[in-house]
């Protein structure tokens, strides 16, 4: 017997079927979710793998391209069979960047290859620092922390002094390659060491190889010198398609190519000076007058 105004009591059975009816839309939902997430997991996997697989390639590329670099020097070396000791100071100031600074390591690999040159970082801490270990190897390039801000070149002449030096006593001629963007704070300084060193080992020759845009600090000072030591002191700008279009593998290969014509250059003999052609004769002119036969006619007399 129903009375009006009495509250009805609610029924559980319905409240229970449309929980039950939102857990299942829920678990449907969640199943659906976890679907997609495995898709994506699996698609993202794959997109890893490959990428690794494209970089374990691009990585063999570039050590199969330092170790042709690096056989063909050793070729000439021993060809010319003479003592040559290289060494590399790569910038590594605040104002290289990865894409430059990977590729100027690449530069000096073949040079560490073919010859056993010593690698060394200046800028960014107050001494110059070697490079050890293989530095083609990701986790060896991810150690060099820049520790510093400074800008200054000194410090790696000083370095280039004192290995002259010791090149000099046991009669091997010196080859510095300096790779870097061009900036440096201290131009007289460096400039006044540079000319010390030039003047004190004879044999010693600097190549600045200038990553980027032209007319810097670096480039400036190799003119300068280039003009008080013809020869022995020379600048190669890399700042073609290169270095603002291309890829990183694409610099690393402008780089390596210039490191090797330069090293080529220096351990090359120079040539030998054609000699000049004789002058030739000059053809007698027809209208020159001719000595007179010694049994020519004498005129008649009187």
């Amino acid at each position: 017997m129903d009375f009006s105004g009495k509250d009805r009591k609610p029924d559980a059975s319905h409240a229970l079927d449309g929980l039950k009816k939102l857990q299942q839309e829920f678990t449907s939902a969640a199943e659906e979710s976890r679907r997609r997430a495995e898709t994506l997991g699996a698609a993202v996997r794959a997109l890893e793998a490959a990428q690794q697989r494209e970089q374990a390639q691009e990585n063999a590329r570039y050590r199969d391209r330092i170790a042709l670099g690096a056989a063909y020097m050793k070729g000439l070396l021993a060809q010319e069979k003479k003592p040559h000791e290289f060494s590399v100071f790569i910038d590594h100031t605040g104002s290289m960047t990865q894409k430059p600074f990977a590729a100027a390591l690449d530069g000096a690999a073949v040079l560490k290859e073919a010859a056993g040159a010593g690698v060394m970082l200046w800028g960014s801490a107050a001494a110059v620092r070697p490079v050890q270990g293989d530095i083609l190897d990701p986790a060896v390039r991810e150690a060099f922390e820049k520790k510093g801000a400074s800008s200054d070149f000194r410090p790696a002449v000083d370095e280039m002094v004192k290995i002259a030096a010791l090149n000099r006593v046991n009669g091997k001629p010196s080859h510095f390659f300096v790779i870097g963007d061009g900036e440096f704070a201290d131009f007289p300084a460096a400039k006044e060491q540079l000319e010390k060193l030039l003047k004190g080992a004879f044999r010693a020759t600097v190549d600045f190889i200038v990553l980027g845009r032209a007319n810097t600090g670096m480039e400036f000072l190799a003119e300068q010198l280039e003009k008080d030591f013809p020869g022995r002191v020379r600048h190669h700008l890399v700042n073609g398609p290169a270095y603002w279009q291309g890829t990183e593998g694409d610099l690393s290969q402008a780089v390596q190519e210039t490191v090797t014509k330069a090293a080529t250059e220096r351990v090359r003999a120079a040539p030998r000076p054609a000699q000049k052609p004789a002058p030739a004769a000059k053809p007698q002119s027809p209208t020159a007058a001719k000595p007179q036969s010694p049994t020519a006619a004498k005129p008649p007399g009187p």
